[in-house]
């Protein structure tokens, strides 16, 4: 999948609760892959998501976790 194909989605938690649009992906350069995305949410408000908490990729993005989670784990 090519990163504009991911980049715009709307991002779901485990809850399916709406937190977001998919701004960007972050990447490691060391391994060529994908960490986490980069959530925005809201008009300047944005997370970062490890590759590890994504579950699914279709037409939306679908969390492991809850939003709530994710607050405390995101700096």
């Amino acid at each position: 999948m090519k990163s504009r194909e991911i980049i715009g989605k709307e991002v779901l938690d485990a809850e399916a609760k709406s937190i977001g649009s998919v701004q960007d992906l972050e990447i490691d350069l060391t391994k060529w892959m994908v960490s986490g995305l980069i959530i925005k949410r809201g008009f300047m408000r944005k997370i970062t998501v490890a590759a590890g908490n994504i579950d699914k990729v279709g037409d939306k993005v679908v969390l492991k976790v809850a939003f709530e989670k994710i607050q405390k784990i995101a700096p």
